[in-house]
C-alpha cells in the first residue's frame, strides 16, 4: 500500500459512517459498563488484530479508524491508546477536561482513564493505536537510552500511558519524521506485509521514540506537552544538577518545598534529592563511558567533592564502581 492508497482508504466513508451521517444512531454495544464516580462508563478490552480488520496481525498493537459522525458513550479501557490526528481535529473529553486535539497531534490516553471524544467531520480523521500494557516490558526501556531526567521521564510516562491526569497531549504537528513513521504504521495495519509483527513493532518504537524528540525540542523551546508541572521541575534539575537545592528550586517556580516533595513522589516516585543525584551520575555516566577525563574530575564536573560519597552514589545507580563501567564501555565498544 502506498501513502496515496493509505489516504484514500482513510477518507472514504464506510456503510457505518454513511448512516450515522444521516442520524443513525449505533447499534448498542454489547460490552460491560462499570460505576465510575456515579457514571455509566463502558469498559473496552484488548483484542489482538486480524489482517483485513485494519489491525496488525501482533499479540500486542493494534490500530484502527475512529469512527466519524458517531457520539461516543464516556469510555475506559485497559490498553494504552496512541491516538493520531490524520487529518482535520477533534475535541477529545478526558478527565472532565477538553482537548482541541489539531492535525499531526498525538494524544496518549492511559489505561482506565475515562474519556469520550465528539462527533468527527467528514475531514476529521482520527486514528487509534491499541497497545497492550505488556509491550511495556523491559526491552521497551533499553531502546531510549539517554543522560536526561526529562527523557526518562517521558518514556516512564509513555509506559504508563501518562504524565499527568492519565495523559499527555503531543504539540508533534510540526514534525517531519511523525507522519512519515505513522503512515507507514498504517499501511501495514491495512495491508500487513509477511514480518508485519516485526515491522509494528520496529515502526512504533520509531513513533515513540520521535514523540520523546518532539518532548526534548518542546522543552528547550519553551513549549511543552499538555503534561504534568513536575516537568518544570525536572527542567530546573537538568539545567542547575550541579548545585541545585530544593528551596532554591521551589523559590524559581513559585512552588512550595512541600508541594514538589509531594508532587514528585506522586509523578516520578523519587524525592527531588533522588532526581538530582540520578540526573548527576547519567552524566557522569556518560563522561567516563566516552572520555579520557579521571573519575575525580568527573566526580567534581557533576558536583560531587567527596570521593567516597560519588562511588557510592555511581554504584547504587549504576551497579557497578566507576571504573568497571568504564571497562564495560571499553569492551562494549571493541566488540562492536
Amino acid at each position: 500500500m502506498t501513502p496515496e492508497e493509505l489516504d484514500r482508504q482513510l477518507r472514504t466513508l464506510s456503510d457505518h459512517e454513511r448512516l450515522y451521517r444521516e442520524g443513525a444512531a449505533p447499534a448498542p454495544e454489547q460490552r460491560r459498563f462499570v460505576d465510575v464516580g456515579g457514571r455509566q462508563v463502558m469498559l473496552s478490552r484488548f483484542h489482538a488484530g486480524k489482517p483485513g480488520t485494519f489491525g496488525i496481525p501482533s499479540a500486542f498493537i493494534r490500530a484502527k479508524r475512529h469512527s466519524r459522525f458517531r457520539n461516543y458513550p464516556l469510555h475506559m479501557h485497559d490498553f494504552v491508546e496512541l491516538a493520531y490526528m490524520y487529518g482535520g481535529h477533534c475535541l477529545e473529553v478526558v478527565n472532565d477536561g477538553i482537548l482541541d486535539v489539531a492535525k499531526g497531534q498525538v494524544l496518549l490516553v492511559d489505561s482506565d482513564t475515562v474519556h469520550t471524544i465528539q462527533p468527527l467531520s467528514e475531514d476529521d480523521i482520527l486514528v487509534n493505536v491499541q497497545i497492550d500494557k505488556r509491550y511495556f516490558d523491559t526491552s521497551f526501556f533499553s531502546r531510549f537510552d539517554s543522560d536526561s531526567i526529562v527523557t526518562s521521564f517521558f518514556v516512564r510516562s509513555i509506559s504508563k500511558g501518562a504524565a499527568h491526569d492519565s495523559f499527555i497531549l503531543f504539540p508533534s504537528q510540526e514534525s517531519r519524521r511523525l507522519p512519515l513513521f505513522m503512515n507507514e504504521l498504517l499501511c501495514e495495519a491495512f495491508d500487513p506485509s509477511p514480518r508485519s509483527e516485526e515491522m509494528a513493532d520496529a515502526l512504533l518504537t520509531l513513533v515513540l521514540a520521535e514523540l520523546v524528540n518532539v518532548c526534548e525540542q518542546n522543552a528547550s523551546s519553551g513549549t511543552a506537552p499538555i503534561a504534568s508541572p513536575a516537568l518544570d521541575v525536572l527542567r530546573y534539575i537538568e539545567a542547575n544538577f550541579r548545585t541545585c537545592t530544593l528551596s532554591g528550586c521551589a523559590r524559581e517556580l513559585g512552588m512550595s518545598t512541600s508541594y514538589i516533595t509531594k508532587m514528585l513522589r506522586s509523578e516520578c516516585g523519587q524525592t527531588f534529592k533522588e532526581l538530582v543525584q540520578k540526573q548527576r551520575i547519567m552524566v557522569a555516566e556518560r563522561l567516563i563511558a566516552g572520555g579520557t577525563s579521571s573519575i575525580a574530575d568527573v566526580a567534581s564536573e557533576v558536583g560531587y567533592q567527596n570521593m567516597s560519597y560519588f562511588y557510592k552514589i555511581f554504584e547504587r545507580e549504576c551497579g557497578m564502581l566507576p571504573g568497571a563501567w568504564r571497562q564495560h564501555c571499553l569492551e562494549q565498544a571493541q566488540n562492536r
